[in-house]
C-alpha cells in the first residue's frame, strides 16, 4: 500500500513537472502553433472597400470577404442578448473556456448518450474563425481543442468581454460571402443592425449553427424553426416578455427583395474596380499606394451621380427594348437565308458551342437535327442582340453617368470603353481644325463627287447619293455631307486634323488616310464625348475624371484628384462658331428630331453619326452644362440594319440621348443640366453663319 502511495505521488509529481513545462511552451506558441499575444492583438479582419457615388449612394464593393466592421455602439443590446442566450449563456462567467459547460457536455454525451454539441464558448468560436485549425502529423482532436482553449484564455486576457463580442459579430460568416452582422443585416433585411427587429436578429443568430442549413433563402422552413428556438432561449433567460415572445414567433419570415438585386452602374463599377486595383496593391500599385482594396476597407468616392446614372440607364433600356424588336423583325429567316455566308463566317469567328456541326450542315445544305436547330436559333439571337453605350460628362470634367451596355449579366463588355467606327461624329473635329486654321466659313463648297488621286483614286459619296448646288461649312455639317467634309479636311490639312484629334483627347491610333474625314477610325465613346467637351468649354480641354478620392477607414485621404488642368486648344470664337454649326444640326439638320419628335427645348448642339452599312449609330450632344453621347450596334459590324431609314444614328442612338434629356427635364433637381446659354460667336462670324447655308447654283 505504501508502495502504491509512493508511486502515485511520483506520478503526480512527474505529471506536475510535465504540465509545468508544457503550459509555458504551449502558452508561448512553441507547441501546437498556439498564436502569440502579438499575433492575436495584431490580427486584422479583411474588410470590404466601398465605392460611392458623388451624392453618397453605395455603388458597390471590392472584397475578398464582404464585411463592414462596426463598433459596439452600432450593435443593439437585444442582438447581444440573442447571441449569448443561444451560443454561450455563461459568457460573462468564464475566462474563455467554460469548464462547467464542458463537464456537462461530457456527462450528457458519455453517460446519457445525448449529443449536445462541443461546448465551445463564443471566445473559442472566435478563435476558430480567426485562427483556424492547423494540420498536425497526427490529426488528433484533443490537440486542436487544447490549442483552442489556450488561445481563448489568452484572448480573454487581451480583450474585454465587450470587445470579444464586437470582434465575434464582425467576424462570423452568414453565407453568400457575407461576413459580419452589419453586412448580413443589409443583405437579408436591407437594414442596419440597430434597425433590426428581434425576430430578424434571431434569424441571423440562428444561422451561426449552420449558414447553409438555416439559410432563409434556401431553407426558409428550417430557418424559421431555428429562429423560434433562438427566441425561446431569449424568453427562457428573461430577455423577452411573454407578449414579446409570442409576437416574435408569430411573425412570418420576411426578407427584403431589394437586397438581392444587382447594383446599378455595373459597367462603371467594373471599370472603377479595375482602376483602383491598378492604382493600389500590396506592392504599391501604379501610384505607390501600399494598400489592398480587397481587404483594407477603403472608401472610394467617384464623380458618378446616382440620379443621373439611373436616368441614363432608364433611357438606354427603354429605347433598346423597342429597337431590338424592330431589329428582330428585320432579321427574319428570309434575311438569314440571304446572309447565309455571313452567318457561317460569324459562327466560326464566335466559336459558339456546337458551331462546327451546325456550320457544316449549313454549308452542305443538310437538314439540321432538332438539337442543331435549337442551337442555331440561340446563335442567331446572340448575333442579332444589339449593344449600346452611353456616357455623360459634366463640362467641368466630372463623369456623371456611365452605361456600358444593356445587360451586365449577359455581357460584361463595356461599350463606353470599346472602340467602334465613329462615322460622322468625327466631322466636328475636322471642321474645328479648319476653322482654327482660318478657313473662311463664309465660303461655299461645291457638293460634287471628286476622285482623289492622292488617296488611290478614292471617290467619297454622300449617304443620300445626291450632288447639287453648294453649301457653307455650316450647311455641310448640318446635313452631314461627306463630299464636302473631305474638302474641308484638305483645306485644314490631314496631319493637322490628326494632331487636333489627339489634343482633344482621342487616344486611338488614327491612320493618315483621307477617309478619316468621314469617321472611318475606331474610337471609344468615352474619348469622343470627352473631345466634344472642348466646344461648350470655349475651346478649352478640361481634366476629365471619374475617381475623386480614396480614404482609409480612419478617414485619412491617400488619393485625391484635385487636378484642374485647363488647356486652351481653340479661341472662344472658334469654339462658339462650332457650337453654332452644331446647334443647326439639332435645329434643322440630321438631329432635328430632338426638336420635332421629342419636343426638347433649350440650348442643344450635337452631331449624329452612322458608320458604313449602318453598322454603328452615334449621337453626341451637349448643353452649356453637360456633354453626353450614345452608341448602338451589334457585336459584329456585319449584322446591321439594311437602310438608313432605320439604321441611321438619328434613329438608333439619338433616341437614347433624347430620352435621357427628357428624364433630366422632368427631374426638378437635375433640370439645370439642360439650362444655361452658349457663348455666341463674334459679329463677324455671325454674319457668315447667318448667310444662306445652301446655294442651288455655284
Amino acid at each position: 500500500m505504501a508502495r502504491i502511495g509512493k508511486l502515485s505521488l511520483k506520478i503526480l509529481l512527474l505529471s506536475g513537472i510535465i504540465i509545468g513545462i508544457l503550459i509555458p511552451l504551449l502558452w508561448n506558441g512553441h507547441l501546437l502553433h498556439v498564436p502569440s499575444r502579438e499575433t492575436i492583438k495584431g490580427f486584422r479582419l479583411p474588410e470590404a472597400s466601398e465605392i460611392y457615388t458623388s451624392d453618397g449612394v453605395l455603388l458597390g464593393k471590392i472584397y475578398s470577404e464582404n464585411r463592414k466592421i462596426i463598433s459596439i455602439e452600432d450593435i443593439p443590446n437585444d442582438l447581444i442578448n440573442c447571441l449569448i442566450a443561444t451560443e454561450d449563456n455563461r459568457f460573462h462567467e468564464h475566462n474563455g473556456v467554460d469548464w462547467i459547460g464542458l463537464i456537462r457536455v461530457g456527462i450528457k454525451t458519455i453517460l446519457m448518450g445525448e449529443h449536445t454539441g462541443g461546448g465551445s464558448t463564443i471566445t473559442q468560436q472566435l478563435v476558430k474563425n480567426r485562427h483556424p485549425r492547423v494540420s498536425y502529423e497526427y490529426n488528433f482532436l484533443p490537440f486542436h481543442k487544447i490549442r483552442e482553449w489556450i488561445t481563448a484564455v489568452k484572448m480573454e486576457n487581451i480583450y474585454s468581454k465587450e470587445q470579444i463580442l464586437v470582434h465575434y459579430l464582425n467576424t462570423v460568416p452568414f453565407g453568400h460571402n457575407t461576413f459580419g452582422v452589419h453586412t448580413a443585416a443589409k443583405y437579408y433585411f436591407n437594414k442596419l443592425p440597430s434597425e433590426l427587429q428581434v425576430h430578424e436578429m434571431a434569424v441571423l443568430i440562428g444561422m451561426l449553427k449552420g449558414t447553409t442549413q438555416y439559410d432563409p433563402q434556401r431553407n426558409p422552413k428550417g430557418c424559421l424553426t431555428r429562429r423560434n428556438l433562438v427566441l425561446k432561449n431569449m424568453h427562457q433567460q428573461g430577455h423577452l416578455t411573454n407578449k414579446q415572445y409570442r409576437n416574435a414567433i408569430e411573425t412570418e419570415l420576411s426578407l427584403t427583395q431589394n437586397s438581392f438585386k444587382l447594383t446599378f452602374g455595373s459597367y462603371f463599377l467594373q471599370h472603377i474596380i479595375t482602376t483602383v486595383k491598378e492604382m493600389c496593391g500590396p506592392s504599391g500599385g501604379k501610384l505607390g499606394l501600399s494598400v489592398d482594396p480587397n481587404t483594407d476597407g477603403l472608401k472610394i468616392y467617384t464623380t458618378i451621380d446616382s440620379r443621373v446614372q439611373l436616368h441614363a440607364e432608364s433611357a438606354l433600356y427603354n429605347h433598346m427594348d423597342s429597337l431590338q424588336l424592330l431589329f428582330n423583325e428585320e432579321w427574319s429567316e428570309e434575311r438569314w437565308r440571304e446572309e447565309k455566308s455571313t452567318l457561317i463566317k460569324l459562327l466560326q469567328l464566335k466559336k459558339h458551342p456546337g458551331y462546327e456541326s451546325v456550320g457544316e450542315a449549313l454549308e452542305s445544305n443538310n437538314s439540321l437535327t432538332i438539337e442543331e436547330d435549337s442551337m442555331l436559333k440561340k446563335m442567331k439571337t446572340d448575333l442579332t442582340s444589339l449593344r449600346a453605350g452611353f456616357t455623360c460628362i459634366k463640362n467641368s470634367g466630372e463623369v456623371l453617368a456611365w452605361v456600358g451596355g444593356r445587360d451586365f449579366s449577359y455581357s460584361q463588355y463595356d461599350h463606353v470603353k470599346g472602340t467602334r467606327q465613329v462615322g460622322s461624329v468625327f466631322k466636328p473635329i475636322v471642321y474645328v481644325t479648319a476653322v482654327d486654321q482660318g478657313v473662311n466659313i463664309c465660303n461655299y463648297f461645291k457638293n460634287e463627287k471628286i476622285s482623289y488621286s492622292q488617296f488611290h483614286d478614292w471617290q467619297p459619296r454622300n449617304a443620300s447619293d445626291r450632288y447639287q448646288g453648294a453649301y457653307t461649312m455650316k450647311g455641310a455639317l448640318t446635313w452631314s455631307l461627306n463630299v464636302i467634309s473631305v474638302q474641308v479636311m484638305l483645306r485644314a490639312g490631314l496631319r493637322d486634323v490628326l494632331n487636333v484629334a489627339k489634343q482633344m483627347g482621342i487616344r486611338a491610333d488614327l491612320p493618315e488616310v483621307g477617309s478619316i474625314s468621314l469617321g472611318t477610325p475606331d474610337i471609344s465613346l468615352y474619348d469622343v464625348v470627352n473631345a466634344y467637351t472642348c466646344f461648350p468649354n470655349d475651346g478649352k480641354r478640361v481634366h476629365t475624371k471619374y475617381l475623386s478620392r480614396i480614404q482609409l477607414p480612419n478617414g485619412k485621404v491617400i488619393y485625391s484628384d484635385e487636378t484642374h488642368n485647363v488647356e486652351e486648344l481653340f479661341t472662344t470664337n472658334v469654339a462658339a462658331t462650332m457650337t453654332n454649326m452644331m446647334e443647326s444640326v439639332v435645329n434643322r439638320g440630321t438631329a432635328s428630331a430632338l426638336r420635332t419628335e421629342y419636343g426638347l427645348a433649350g440650348p442643344i448642339a450635337g452631331k449624329t453619326g452612322t458608320s458604313q452599312n449602318q453598322s454603328d449609330g452615334w449621337f453626341v450632344g451637349y448643353t452649356p452644362q453637360v456633354t453626353a453621347g450614345a452608341w448602338v450596334g451589334a457585336d459584329s459590324p456585319e449584322i446591321h440594319f439594311k437602310s438608313l431609314e432605320e439604321g441611321a444614328g438619328s434613329k438608333t442612338a439619338l433616341p437614347i440621348w433624347a430620352g435621357f434629356a427628357k428624364e433630366l427635364q422632368n427631374d426638378p433637381e437635375l433640370a439645370y443640366l439642360l439650362e444655361g446659354e452658349f457663348t455666341q460667336p463674334s459679329r463677324k462670324a455671325m454674319r457668315c453663319l447667318n448667310q444662306p447655308m445652301y446655294r442651288p447654283k455655284f
